[in-house]
């Protein structure tokens, strides 16, 4: 059975997204973590290898110039969010 394109678009919205967090948490400066960042030397490989995926996974779906444009809005929409989570996340780790 084949993958309706609605499916496969929302995997790579996922897979973007999770990328995006990845890369937010291997960040020293993040606020998700209260240990700070990862402790790995290429602590960035697992969120680009989701970006990635991600971008391959919207290529086929779409043309390329609308797939480059929405999974850029998406990486900069969650990007953008995701250091007002860990500050609201780090405000509650400290009222505790």
């Amino acid at each position: 059975m084949m993958v309706g394109a609605g499916w496969i678009a929302l995997l790579a919205a996922l897979a973007g997204t999770l990328g995006t967090m990845l890369l937010y948490v291997a960040s020293p400066q993040q606020q998700w973590r209260a240990a700070g960042p990862w402790p790995s030397r290429r602590r960035w490989l697992p969120g680009s290898a989701c970006l990635a995926l991600s971008l391959a996974l919207l290529l086929p779906v779409m043309g390329s110039g609308a797939a480059v444009f929405a999974w850029l809005t998406l990486l900069m929409l969650v990007g953008s969010a995701a250091p007002f989570l860990g500050a609201w996340r780090a405000r509650r780790r400290r009222a505790r």
